[in-house]
């Protein structure tokens, strides 16, 4: 596997520039001369596409538009009453943005691992397998049994079953809990179950987001990333329809990190912290969230246009967590 030097990464990703953009900033120079003089004065990388006001990391070359689909859009449950959900533990190595690579601890080989979805009062047996050579275990935020809480280590090669009511309704993050807890967190076991109320929520396109980071050659967070690929959201926008109601679930998993954010340019948004409560507790354009904190988000772009949308720790968005909306 191809590893990486926290010099290398800077040179690829960009990051290692000066902080001071010099006086040929102002003036009268052409648009372009100004955004290349920019790129050069921070340390922009040239491999870095897309332009003056993105990042320093893109996405892997490889992937398309619809890559991250399966994370982006959660999924939707036409039935009541028990699910049967199968998860494996695996290791992975994972592209987590272009050239770099990350040796990931992964639910079925993704991180963030699946979106669950249920609706309150609806029985979830979770059927558990740890394929790897270290202990594991599945632990759900929430409100279950104390029997079913998922902090007991699953040993190597073995499997056990939770089962959980699920409750209440709002939004609920999953995630490894055998020690040392923030390693196992760190290197990608966590994921989002996500709990309607019985009576539906109005409808509105939903969006999953998951503010994370990955640790390159000794340095946490010295890749950050929504939904596990730094840069994506930049390069492939978040569509929307314009005048429509939005619905992000929005979750904070980085760890080595007292907080994370996330601020929406050009509107507001209602606030559900937890996703718990009929009523918004406040609206806003900039929510902080402490560790494996989340909420969720509710806004309509009145026009056609791109957002803008990032955690408001600026050295967090310029390693990867820059992204759009796209109102069309």
């Amino acid at each position: 596997m191809r590893r990486w030097s926290r010099r290398d990464l800077l040179r690829r990703l960009g990051v290692g520039g000066a902080a001071v953009l010099g006086a040929g900033l102002v003036g009268s120079a052409r648009a372009e001369d100004q955004a290349e003089r920019y790129r050069r004065a921070v340390g922009i990388s040239p491999l870095h596409r897309a332009g003056l006001y993105g990042g320093a990391a893109d996405p892997p070359a490889w992937m398309g538009p619809e890559a991250l689909d399966a994370v982006t859009a959660p999924p939707v449950v036409s039935s009541r009453g028990r699910q049967i959900i199968e998860m494996t533990v695996m290791e992975r190595t994972l592209e987590v943005a272009e050239g770099v690579f990350f040796d990931a601890w992964t639910y079925d080989g993704t991180v963030p691992g699946p979106t669950l979805r249920a609706t309150e009062g609806d029985v979830l047996e979770i059927r558990f397998r740890n394929r790897t050579d270290r202990p594991h275990n599945l632990h759900f935020h929430g409100r279950h049994a104390p029997t079913q809480d998922g902090w007991e280590p699953v040993p190597p090669g073995g499997e056990a079953t939770y089962e959980i009511v699920a409750g209440p309704a709002g939004l609920h993050p999953y995630h490894c809990h055998v020690m040392p807890l923030q390693v196992h967190v760190a290197r990608g076991l966590y994921g989002l179950l996500i709990v309607d109320p019985p009576t539906p929520r109005p409808a509105a396109q939903e969006v999953v987001l998951m503010l994370s980071g990955f640790e390159v050659d000794g340095e946490p967070n010295a890749v950050v990333a929504w939904n596990g690929v730094a840069g994506f959201y930049e390069r492939f926008p978040i569509k929307v329809q314009a005048g429509e109601p939005v619905r992000v679930y929005l979750a904070n998993v980085l760890e080595y990190e007292p907080v994370g954010s996330f601020h929406l340019h050009a509107e507001t948004f209602r606030v559900f912290p937890t996703g718990i409560g009929a009523a918004p507790a406040f609206e806003t354009d900039v929510v902080t969230l402490g560790q494996m904190d989340r909420a969720v988000l509710e806004f309509t772009l009145p026009e056609p246009g791109r957002y803008m949308f990032h955690p408001h720790q600026h050295w967090l968005a310029e390693r990867g967590a820059v992204g759009w909306f796209a109102a069309v």
